[in-house]
């Protein structure tokens, strides 16, 4: 019993282990600087959004408090979902896992026992750390002015409120976690390995949008949930966060509570356990599935690309080892989930915000009419072109197998092929994602006057952003060593938060010029196709500098002989 034991807490760290340690994150094997620095990252809003509101307190009213306790509930939610969407192929048993093990004396539920296990623990340790701090330290600041025989006196229930805070809280994650474990589940049983890597980042990129859109919520409406939760509470009742506010409010106030508390209670106490029980019918089954087809293996036709595909990627990329290079990145993306994640993250970023902007709720009557703001949509075009392009720069600078780079040392490919490969894919990406676009805005009811300004903009916007975004790469796609230190948050910080919003206005005012006088396109074209000669000939410079690749330590696999 101990030797079995011993070898269950084995898998259990080895399968902890891998949700962290993984060939685009973690190049070097540190599990526990990750582990740090990624409970670091979900605690400290907790605490700093806490501490911020003491001074808050005691003159904020009912429902004002009832927005600062809705925010940690949601924060709950957002963070259990997007760690379950950020590891979802992971949270499954996958192929290497059953290859690798299998032939060892392993007994299956011994396996899946393992696996549940540090699924458990690690889904536990992200639960823990993002709402630790919050169930803490808001009850703690929050008091109300109270009236007793006359006297105002300050009221404080810290030990009702810390029951209440954690169990909506934990409550709220558990749910989310257990939402998209049963999503996966129910997809991987009816679909199978294959279909379901395909929809894998569909579903990613639909879910991100979700989680961000309620967040966008949230900064928009946070000051009218009385208006939103006092009446007949309609689409209210399909946002699951709320449901855990009702939760909440039952607990901290009892019979006292909002009038929405008891039946949001109600359908939170439903939806957690719904949720539950089909993660726990759908895992045993999605593990066995993926068993069966580990060892029997999967055999799927690799189809040919289409004739006219083919043909259009032959007229654009001329040269052969840009033309290998331009299918290498293609080929990798589609076979590793890891930047598809990347990408989904980027792109439902990208969608969320374009949907806030496009979408308004204007109030007529007792109801909420949602309708398409116009200047709403001008914003569409650059916010997805931009989260696109740089969803797409960072998915490149992730490497892929450092071991299998001297491939390209001895092939000989030129450094300038490899970096002209990854731009023409990103442009042709980018082009693709704007067409869609003009379509969507012309089912949208826009006239061709303005849609030819929309397709002239975004394609200027798809090559003046990949210029900029890919001025620097000066590697091939998936095979830069990653260098710690050389990401600076500040930068990026200034980047998504100072530039973009100007960017993003400036579009919109320009965009809206030129459906005004159609004859301001053409300059808008020149000044486009001077920017990107002039930024041609400056990567001509570096490239000249850098002829060949640089090398890095362990690159060549050598014998360690040495002569005297």
């Amino acid at each position: 019993m101990p030797k079995k034991n011993n070898v269950t807490s084995v898998l259990i760290v080895h399968f902890f282990r891998r949700f962290f340690d993984n060939d685009t994150i973690q190049v070097d094997g540190d599990t526990l600087t990750t582990v740090v620095r990624a409970i670091s990252v979900v605690a400290i809003p907790g605490l700093m959004v806490a501490f911020f509101l003491q001074n808050q307190y005691p003159r904020r009213s009912l429902w004002g408090s009832i927005e600062d306790q809705y925010f940690f509930v949601l924060f709950s939610f957002i963070v259990m979902g997007a760690v379950s969407i950020f590891e979802w192929e992971m949270l499954f048993p996958d192929r290497q896992d059953f290859l690798i093990l299998s032939p060892l004396s392993l007994k299956p539920k011994q396996m899946l026992t393992a696996k549940a296990a540090a699924l458990i623990a690690f889904l536990g340790l992200f639960l823990v750390s993002c709402n630790l701090f919050g169930t803490l330290v808001l009850p703690a600041v929050t008091r109300h002015f109270v009236t007793v025989n006359g006297h105002l006196t300050v009221q404080v229930d810290f030990y009702r409120q810390v029951y209440a805070h954690g169990a909506a809280v934990f409550m709220a994650g558990i749910f989310a976690a257990t939402f998209f474990l049963a999503l996966g589940g129910v997809l991987l049983c009816v679909l199978g390995a294959a279909r379901f890597r395909m929809v894998s980042p569909i579903m990613q990129m639909l879910s991100i949008t979700a989680l961000a859109l309620m967040l966008m919520q949230y900064a928009q409406f946070g000051d009218s949930m009385q208006a939103l939760l006092s009446k007949p509470l309609g689409a209210m009742r399909w946002m699951p966060p709320l449901w855990f506010l009702g939760i909440y409010e039952q607990l901290l106030h009892g019979d006292a509570a909002p009038a929405f508390a008891r039946e949001m209670s109600r359908f939170a106490i439903r939806g957690t356990a719904i949720a539950v029980a089909v993660t726990l019918l759908t895992y045993p089954l999605a593990w066995a599935r993926m068993r069966r087809m580990a060892i029997e293996g999967i055999s799927s036709k690799r189809r040919k690309p289409s004739r006219w595909l083919a043909a259009l990627i032959h007229s654009i990329v001329r040269r052969p080892g840009e033309r290998a290079v331009f299918h290498f990145i293609g080929q990798t993306i589609a076979r590793n989930n890891r930047y598809q994640i990347y990408l989904a993250m980027y792109g439902g970023t990208g969608l969320a915000l374009a949907i806030a902007c496009a979408v308004t709720y204007p109030v007529i009557g007792d109801s909420i009419h949602p309708a398409l703001s116009n200047k709403g949509l001008h914003a569409v075009m650059p916010l997805l072109l931009f989260w696109v392009i740089a969803g797409l720069r960072t998915a490149f600078a992730f490497p892929l197998n450092l071991a299998a780079r001297w491939v390209f040392r001895i092939t000989g490919v030129n450094l300038g092929e490899c970096t002209a490969a990854a731009h023409r894919w990103v442009l042709l990406c980018a082009t693709g994602v704007a067409m869609f676009i003009v379509v969507a805005l012309h089912f949208a009811g826009w006239d061709t006057r303005q849609l030819l300004v929309q397709a002239v903009c975004g394609l200027c916007l798809c090559i003046l952003l990949t210029d900029g975004f890919f001025f620097f790469l000066q590697s091939v796609p998936f095979n830069q060593p990653r260098m710690p230190g050389r990401t600076s948050f500040p930068l990026m910080l200034t980047l998504y938060v100072g530039v973009l919003p100007p960017f993003i206005f400036g579009v919109i005012y320009t965009e809206m010029q030129m459906e005004r006088n159609l004859g301001k396109l053409l300059l808008l074209t020149i000044i486009t196709a001077a920017i990107h000669v002039a930024l041609q000939n400056l990567r001509k410079g570096y490239e000249e500098i850098e002829e060949e690749m640089e090398g890095y330590d362990g690159e060549f696999q050598l014998l360690g002989l040495s002569w005297r």
